[in-house]
């Protein structure tokens, strides 16, 4: 990672998606594809930003660009922090995440200056005045995305063994004989804490009456389970 090329785009760092591939060591089909899956949970100025025509002309025009854009590219994805942290919640890898930690305390941390002061109080104030409004307006947006993705990678039971060919009631079975998951003395299933909150998570929800929780199991999870399902299987 200490041979990124940092690369700025109106005012904060970003990352190209051959970086970002490079940075979590997958490959840059991986990262298309998720975000072509997910692509509704991505919101562009916030986690993404993408540029074609012009605004690519230009931004390839930069000097350091030719070591990292290629001239026939004709759109190009560069993702915020943000966005590289949606990518790595979608990956749920050990390395992702221990990427994107460092990420966050080197590459992400790194704060541009502006290139002109104002010059005046009075500018000044209508310089942090914008800024406040354009962070509240855009701050509820992106944390309902950030909440829903979250949400939406999470499945329940019966979708998660829609999703591997097996019964619901099998698949819980299973996971009972297995010791990931138990009953609580109401006769809910429960994960074991040593799993969460790698294979599953608890999730509270509401109502006008009563209120409750949920266990929800994550990607890691459906992948962890695949793989041993498929593997007793054979």
């Amino acid at each position: 990672m200490s041979n990124l090329i940092p690369i700025t785009h109106k005012g904060q760092r970003i990352l190209t998606t051959d970086q970002l591939a490079q940075v979590y060591e997958t490959d840059v089909n991986n990262i298309q594809a998720n975000f072509k899956r997910n692509e509704s949970h991505f919101v562009e100025g916030v986690h993404y930003f993408k540029l074609e025509g012009a605004a690519l002309k230009d931004f390839k025009n930069q000097p350091i660009m030719s070591q990292l854009v290629s001239k026939h590219t004709s759109q190009l994805y560069l993702w915020t922090e943000r966005g590289a942290n949606r990518h790595c919640k979608i990956l749920d890898t050990d390395k992702a995440w221990e990427q994107f930690d460092h990420l966050e305390e080197t590459y992400f941390k790194v704060k541009e200056n502006k290139p002109t002061l104002p010059q005046t109080y009075a500018e000044a104030l209508r310089e942090l005045a914008d800024a406040w409004e354009e962070n509240q307006r855009m701050l509820p947006k992106a944390q309902y995305f950030d909440n829903l993705v979250d949400r939406n990678l999470l499945t329940s039971f019966r979708d998660t063994a829609k999703e591997l060919k097996i019964k619901e009631s099998a698949f819980i079975a299973w996971l009972l004989e297995k010791k990931y998951i138990y009953r609580d003395h109401s006769g809910k299933l429960k994960p074991y804490a040593e799993y969460v909150p790698k294979l599953f998570e608890m999730k509270e929800w509401t109502s006008e009456k009563k209120a409750g929780s949920q266990t929800l199991i994550t990607p890691r999870g459906r992948e962890t389970f695949r793989l041993l399902l498929k593997k007793q299987i054979a």
